[in-house]
């Protein structure tokens, strides 16, 4: 039997000998690299004895570490329960005690030619070996030096549990693992659970680049699919990431990775398994510039979404108004699984980040973009209508954007009209654009709002403050664009819910039954003439996008007005204007019907913030605070009744003369009491 195992010992060393003598594993004289020994010729040697062997398998010849590491970790893995180890095993057949071998070289606190004998004699010191530390060990400069720092490296010593799930209020999300690894690729076995070691993705012998286990084409392909033995992301496989093929120009990464596809190299786009800059994912550089620069060492050679990309998301995040301001600038406080964490819930792990702008403010790129399922494509599918930055078929659905696929997002639930909604259901996937824009955009991120208002200033106006977009578009409120619901299904108390066809330009001319995106309305400045689409950022005030930038205000800061005179000139740059047929000369325009109305500023009667109303047409009285009413005091109506046709009875101003309109007179001559038939629409302030 003993015959039979040094026979086997000897077929082993003897395989692995071939495999190992042209790599920087052989560290004798005869080695290829700068790190080997000054006289020691013996190859197997710096890891194997044949006899009186130490701890470790298979038959160890060196010193254990017993250094104490800082293992990996990240908020992802505490929120999923997933069992996190303290340290590396130090024992046989303990989780990371194979792994702790291999940093008996690489975490540099034990020399390179700390081995316990050679030829049968034992040694009481380090074999000599070239290019490392006086003390013999390795240089924290050397390629392979990992330090024991663990936290910014692969996990090693982890348990491999396919089976935890992270649970939404809709949907339940796996941890996306395979049942078992693809080979080569393997895993070991301890106290009967399944362990990822060193030795999972590399084998010390071989003679791959960074000693992989996986050998399909280039070493980027290789590094791609190691990282896909294991890890089955949702929505993967055809994403954007995948299936890419425009290139990187600079020649670092050719010479890295062996190709300079962006399909290709896959996950090692964006994420390094060893000394990570953003250790929780693994990222190559801190957050958006991973999106940045990717796997390039500048962003104008990256193929990326900066300057050398096709889309160059860093520039329009640069812009005035936007999402950039706050990612372009604040890192760290992003971490996984945030949408589960809003305003009132309690956090896990405590002291975690959430999405709650009171203590965890941030905009990063995957709040609204997962990068594993993102399709290629537009914001929007493009139409080729004369407003080419609508869709063809408006609608809130996200299956119409592949760049949103796979996105988390949250429901309101709908409270009683004009209420702020503070229930939500978590959705592992939103299906609807809104419910990724309210995870920050109401009472779940922006907790408490006061009429309307958080406690946050816009960066487009710091006199105004972020308002609850939950609560303005309501379904039960009585008139809105239709974000969340089609008009047709809102609760306006009268039987006209929409506007006419012809009231509106294509392709919003089914009136009643479309919806639409919230960036139908905001986005980028010219994405007709190529910014990257969706609301990145924006040289214009809310980034109010298309032909016509301005609302309520143009951009000499003077209001819109109504009237018969109005609607050439002086209607330039009114954002309404992308979307609505407002000027055609009969009762269906009531914005020009009657001389009185001539110059009337549009916020007299309209809502400043046009999201939604509690009242029909988006209409404001005149006891409603800003920044519904603007600034506080320029709505003038004081009651309205809904009736089933348009008419000059349907609103009633009190005894008010506009000092801007044209028309001359009083507005209660025409507009004077609450008479006639029709639903009373009562205030709720």
């Amino acid at each position: 039997m003993l015959r039979k195992l040094i026979f086997l010992f000897f077929i082993i060393i003897n395989f692995s000998f071939a495999s190992i003598l042209n790599t920087k594993h052989n560290i004798s004289t005869s080695g290829p690299g700068t790190i080997k020994g000054s006289s020691e010729q013996e190859v197997c040697a710096f890891c194997h004895i044949p006899h009186g062997a130490q701890p470790g398998k298979p038959l160890w010849n060196r010193d254990m570490p017993s250094s104490s590491y800082t293992m990996y970790s990240s908020t992802y893995l505490e929120r999923s329960n997933y069992p996190v180890p303290s340290d590396l095993g130090t024992a046989n057949d303990s989780p990371g005690q194979l792994s702790r071998q291999c940093l008996s070289c690489h975490d540099g606190t034990i020399a390179v030619g700390g081995i316990y004998a050679v030829r049968g004699t034992v040694l009481g010191s380090a074999l000599s070996v070239n290019d490392t530390n006086p003390d013999g060990t390795m240089k924290n400069t050397a390629t392979g030096y990992i330090g024991t720092d663990l936290s910014i490296h692969h996990p090693v010593g982890f348990e491999y549990d396919p089976n935890i799930t992270i649970s939404f209020d809709s949907g339940t999300k796996g941890i996306e693992l395979k049942t078992n690894p693809d080979s080569p690729v393997k895993l070991y076995t301890m106290g009967g659970k399944k362990y990822v070691e060193c030795a999972s993705c590399h084998d010390p012998h071989t003679q791959n680049e960074k000693f992989l286990r996986v050998d399909v084409g280039s070493h980027g392909e290789n590094m791609k699919q190691t990282c896909t033995s294991c890890h089955i992301k949702d929505g993967w496989a055809g994403s954007a990431h995948d299936t890419q093929t425009d290139t990187y120009t600079d020649p670092n990464v050719s010479s890295k990775f062996g190709t300079n596809v962006v399909g290709d190299l896959g996950c090692i786009n964006c994420h390094t398994p060893h000394n990570g800059e953003s250790s929780g994912y693994l990222l190559r550089q801190v957050e958006q510039n991973t999106c940045f620069k990717g796997a390039s060492d500048s962003v104008a050679t990256a193929p990326c979404h900066s300057s050398g990309g096709v889309k160059n998301i860093e520039n329009v995040l640069s812009r005035t108004y936007g999402h950039g301001s706050t990612l372009l600038n604040q890192d760290g406080v992003h971490s996984n699984l945030d949408t589960l964490y809003g305003t009132g819930v309690s956090r896990f792990p405590s002291g975690s980040k959430g999405i709650s702008w009171d203590d965890s403010k941030h905009v990063e790129c995957m709040d609204c973009h997962n990068q594993h399922q993102s399709k290629p494509g537009t914001h929007r599918v493009p139409s080729d209508a004369t407003n080419s930055w609508y869709p063809s078929s408006p609608s809130n659905l996200i299956s119409s954007s592949g760049p949103l696929t796979g996105v988390t997002g949250v429901e309101p639930n709908s409270p009683s009209r004009w209420t702020q909604p503070t229930n939500f259901t978590t959705m592992k996937e939103a299906t609807k654009e809104y419910q990724i824009c309210m995870k920050c955009h109401s009472y779940w991120g922006l907790g408490v709002a006061v009429d309307g208002s958080s406690s946050f200033a816009t960066t487009s106006d710091p006199t105004r403050n972020f308002t609850d977009q939950a609560w303005e578009f309501n379904k039960n409120n009585f008139s809105g664009h239709p974000v969340v619901v089609n008009t047709n299904s809102m609760a306006s108390p009268g039987s006209i819910k929409g506007l006419d066809a012809t009231q509106m330009k294509t392709p919003w001319k089914s009136v009643g039954t479309q919806t639409m995106m919230c960036s139908d309305c905001h986005g980028t400045d010219n994405e007709i003439g190529g910014d990257p689409t969706g609301p990145h950022g924006s040289s214009y005030k809310f980034m109010l996008k298309g032909v016509n930038n301005y609302w309520p205000t143009n951009a000499s800061g003077n209001h819109y007005r109504a009237g018969e005179s109005y609607g050439g000139s002086d209607w330039n740059g009114l954002f309404c204007k992308n979307c609505h047929n407002i000027k055609a000369g009969n009762a269906n325009y009531p914005h020009n019907w009657k001389n009185e109305m001539d110059g009337l500023y549009c916020v007299r009667c309209h809502t400043a913030v046009p999201h939604g109303s509690a009242l029909s047409k988006l209409q404001v009285y005149n006891t409603w605070p800003a920044p519904y009413n603007y600034n506080g005091n320029m709505a003038k109506i004081r009651g309205y009744r809904e009736r089933n046709s348009y008419g000059r009875d349907d609103a009633w101003m009190g005894s008010w003369s506009p000092p801007e309109a044209n028309g001359g007179g009083n507005c209660n001559d025409k507009h004077d009491a609450d008479s006639g038939t029709g639903i009373y629409e009562n205030s709720p302030y």
